[in-house]
């Protein structure tokens, strides 16, 4: 996988998508093989990897009876940041992902949006290295799919390598430097959106563009 770029992973629902990602984090084991982050096997250490990554679930990890400013506080806490550093993240991240009003509202009195949007800033809590999402626009209405799209644009840019799962090839392709096609368990095709187009289809392309 590319550092610093994004890479989505594309496949029908028991394709594998979701189980490749917890292998990458470490959550489950693998039957066989390796996985290794710049050299390193990941499982002789977790320690590490679990600060160099941060993984954002289908469904959302925080915790609702807490606001949107508690639950980073919380969950820097957990990975042993100081109280400092954790306030001035904070700020940082709500601002980021367009919380700052939202800062004192319950995770559970969040729009759906609102909720996906908090979710991605407690997995960035730390600073990872790499952001992993599993399917970040799931249930989401068009508009904030944009939303979840451009805000995952914003954390590329500041060198943050990037994984995201998806069904939807349009959107992979809108945002992804690389793309992975996931069948059964296997990688079929990767490459860029552009060498996976020229792959596949030697016809001209008709899009047509709605408001």
């Amino acid at each position: 996988i590319p550092y610093g770029e994004i890479t989505g992973i594309i496949g029908a629902s028991g394709s594998g998508k979701t189980t490749i990602l917890n292998l990458m984090i470490g959550f489950v084991k693998p039957n066989n093989g390796t996985i290794r982050f710049q050299s390193r096997d990941i499982f002789k250490d977790m320690h590490n990897v679990s600060t160099i990554f941060g993984f954002g679930a289908q469904e959302c990890s925080f915790y609702t009876s807490l606001t949107a400013e508690e639950n980073l506080h919380y969950f820097g806490s957990l990975y042993g940041m100081k109280k400092k550093e954790i306030k001035e993240r904070t700020d940082e991240l709500l601002k980021l992902v367009g919380l700052e009003e939202a800062r004192k509202t319950l995770g559970g009195g969040l729009s759906t949006g609102m909720q996906r949007r908090l979710d991605i800033a407690c997995a960035l809590i730390h600073k990872p290295k790499v952001l992993i999402l599993d399917e970040p626009t799931e249930d989401l209405d068009p508009t904030l799919r944009r939303d979840i799209l451009n805000l995952i644009r914003k954390i590329n840019l500041n060198e943050t390598t990037v994984i995201i799962t998806s069904h939807l090839l349009h959107e992979t392709e809108q945002l992804c430097d690389e793309i992975a096609i996931l069948h059964e368990g296997h990688i079929l095709k990767c490459g860029t959106p552009e060498h996976l187009k020229d792959s596949y289809s030697k016809s001209e392309e008709i899009h047509l563009v709605t408001k």
